[in-house]
Order: structure tokens, then sequence, then C-alpha cells
């Protein structure tokens, strides 16, 4: 009897890999958006497309400024690549791969903050950029949590409004653009508004993309609370427990209004979002290796309401329906 290659009937064409890529990351959308997106990001962006013109002005906007900022990246900065920071290079590989998106280029820039962000949009490849600062303060751990918030935001397309509201929170200080300032001028204030609310919702989109593309799953929590510090010492003086009561002094206070111009979630509000998160059963559909036998975790829905009632800073509104 002639013995038979069991390995014969398996499929170990490039076509065939691709369909099962396209499988296992199309298992994660819901939709038409990531399973993981928080849904006030989703839904207010729905509404800011909805007003007459305004996603129209924004597009053709970063039609124009996204390829010089990009060309000014690659002036300025350093690109990473496989014998350039090749650590930086590898955990963007992973964190692409595992959310099914393209790599991205990723440039640092000599800046002394902690800082990173995202140039993306529909018709152009996107980039990172990661501060100086940030690549000497934080550890790789670290690293790779931010370097996985900022594909969570090209994951989710977030490209364009980012530039919006980016351009609308700083007033077009870095576009020379002809009357663009005037432009932004005719904006209603509670326009505004709402491109701010959904920066901050997009932020607990990203920071699930973080969570989901890290190495273990309180690194999230551990980068925030360097965040709040500046990391300019050891990161063993902050305490995750003692930073989240924070939370309580300015919850019910009037000066959490102040929050309304911000275009990021007050910092403790996102990590008692991304506590929430950790209970959420999508997150372990990612990660299964993370899940332990006796967890009791919530649906998403669930986990949405949780998260709104920290993120959100107008919270007294449920309360006067």
């Amino acid at each position: 009897m002639t013995g038979t290659n069991p390995t014969q009937e398996i499929d170990v064409s490039f076509k065939a890999y691709v369909s099962g890529r396209e499988k296992e990351h199309s298992a994660h959308i819901e939709g038409g958006i990531p399973d993981y997106a928080f849904d006030m990001d989703y839904t207010l962006r729905q509404k800011i497309k909805a007003v007459p013109g305004v996603y129209p002005f924004f597009k053709a906007l970063t039609s124009t400024w996204v390829p010089q900022r990009k060309q000014y990246f690659n002036m300025n900065g350093l690109l990473v690549g496989p014998k350039q920071y090749p650590d930086i290079y590898n955990m963007t590989l992973e964190c692409a791969n595992r959310l099914g998106i393209g790599i991205p280029k990723v440039y640092i820039l000599p800046i002394n903050e902690n800082n990173a962000f995202t140039v993306a949009t529909d018709d152009e490849a996107p980039i990172i950029i990661l501060y100086s600062s940030l690549v000497e303060r934080f550890s790789k751990d670290e690293l790779k949590t931010v370097i996985g918030h900022e594909c969570g935001h090209i994951h989710n397309n977030h490209g364009i409004f980012s530039i919006a509201a980016e351009t609308i929170i700083n007033k077009s200080k870095n576009m020379n653009i002809p009357f663009l300032s005037q432009a932004l001028s005719l904006l209603s204030y509670p326009i505004q508004y709402m491109f701010k609310a959904w920066s901050r919702a997009a932020e607990v989109t990203s920071d699930r993309a973080g969570m989901i593309c890290s190495n273990d799953v309180m690194d999230s929590l551990k980068t925030e609370v360097k965040l709040m510090h500046g990391a300019m010492f050891g990161a063993e003086e902050a305490s995750i427990e003692t930073a989240l009561k924070q939370y309580e002094a300015f919850k019910n206070t009037p000066s959490r209004l102040l929050e309304l111009s911000y275009d990021h979630p007050v910092t403790v509000r996102r990590m008692l979002a991304d506590l929430e998160f950790i209970n959420s059963d999508v997150l372990y559909k990612w990660r299964p290796e993370w899940r332990k036998p006796d967890m009791l975790l919530l649906n998403k829905q669930e986990i949405d309401l949780r998260c709104a009632k920290y993120v959100s800073v107008m919270k007294n509104e449920e309360k006067r329906k």
C-alpha cells in the first residue's frame, strides 16, 4: 500500500492565503465598520456627513493639503524601515496585519512632545507620525499600543474627519491655503462642536484598536498614565488606580464643560472606557488567547452605553429627557 501525504490536500497557494485573510478580517466587520468601533464615533460621523456641503468641502481641502504635508514629513522626518528602527517597523507590520489594513509608512519627527498622529485620506496612502520624544520615553510595548491606536484611525476611515477637526481647532495655522480662515468662520458653532465631539469619540475607537494590537491587555492603560505625567520620570512612580480616582474630582462639576472644546477626551475618561472594553466579548474575538474561563463578558451594545457615560461631556442630557 502506497503511503499518502496528508498535506497534499492543503491549498498553499497565494490565492488561498489571500482568501483566508479576507475571510478572517471580514468576520470582524459589522454594518461596514469594524466590530470594535465605538457607536458614538460612527453616529456622529453620519450626522456630520448629513450637513450639506461640509464633508465635500473638507474632502476637497484634504486633496490639496495632504500631499503637501506628506512631502514635508518626507523632507524633515526619518522614515522607519527594516534597516532603520526595525523594531518600530515590525510593530507597525504586526498591527497592520492584525487589523487587516495596508502597511502605513511611519516617520519619526524631531519634536520634544509625546505625540503621534495619522495622515490619511481616501486617495492617499496613510502615514503615521511619531514624535521623537515619544520614541525615546515609551517602552516597546507602549509604542506598539500607540501604533495600534494610529492604525485604528486608518482602519476606521477617520482620515478626512480627523483633518477637518484639526483644521477647525487650530484655525488652519499650518495650512497655506488662501481664504481658508474666512471659509472656516462660516461654520456654525454647533458644527464645530460636533466635530470636536466626534474627535473625542474617535479616540475611544482607536484606543480599542490599540488594545487589540497590544502585547498585553493592560498596556493601553499604562500608556495613558504615562501620557498624563509626560514620561519624564520613572513609570513606577505612577499608579493606574490612583490616577483613575481623579475622575471623581471633575465628573459632576461645571468645569467639565471646558471639555466641550477638547478634541480628545480627558485621559482618565479614556482609561475608564478602556477598562470597560476589557470586559467586552468583542475584544476576545480578536484576542482569544487572552480570554480566561471564568470571565463574564458583556456585549458591545452594553459596553458602548457604559463608555458613553464616561466619554460624553454633557452627561446630564439623559436626565433631562
